[in-house]
């Protein structure tokens, strides 16, 4: 079995890669007002899967050592989901809402694919 170290690489990795994917998008197709904002949804995406992440790790080492640890974790998520509702209402005619949510949950469209690829190779 991966560690989580490994895991959240590989998360990040993918995640990477759909950005990249997104950007070209941006860059050649007609689609422009989509395709930034599923680029901009996805690195505010890519920001809560790694203050999740810190935030489970954090958690992990509190849990071996008795102590409690207060994290901000949650509370930056829901900072960057309303950034991303402020730069919807701030500029609406360079940011598609839908794409702003669909990059936003790329992180976890991909975390999800990947776990079903896991159980299927472990049975």
């Amino acid at each position: 079995m991966k560690t989580f170290e490994g895991n959240v690489k590989r998360y990040v990795l993918l995640t990477l890669c759909a950005m990249s994917v997104y950007f070209f998008g941006w860059a050649v197709m007609p689609y422009n007002k989509v395709f930034f904002s599923l680029g901009t949804g996805v690195l505010i995406g890519l920001f809560n899967l790694l203050s999740m992440s810190r935030e489970v790790k954090k958690f992990g080492e509190a849990e071996g050592k008795q102590k409690r640890k207060f994290t901000f974790g949650m509370l930056s998520r829901f900072a960057a989901g309303a950034l991303a509702a402020v730069l919807f209402v701030r500029f609406p005619e360079h940011f598609h809402i839908i794409g702003l949510v669909a990059g936003i949950v790329t992180p976890y469209v991909i975390i999800l694919i990947s776990s079903l690829f896991q159980i299927k190779q472990t049975s």
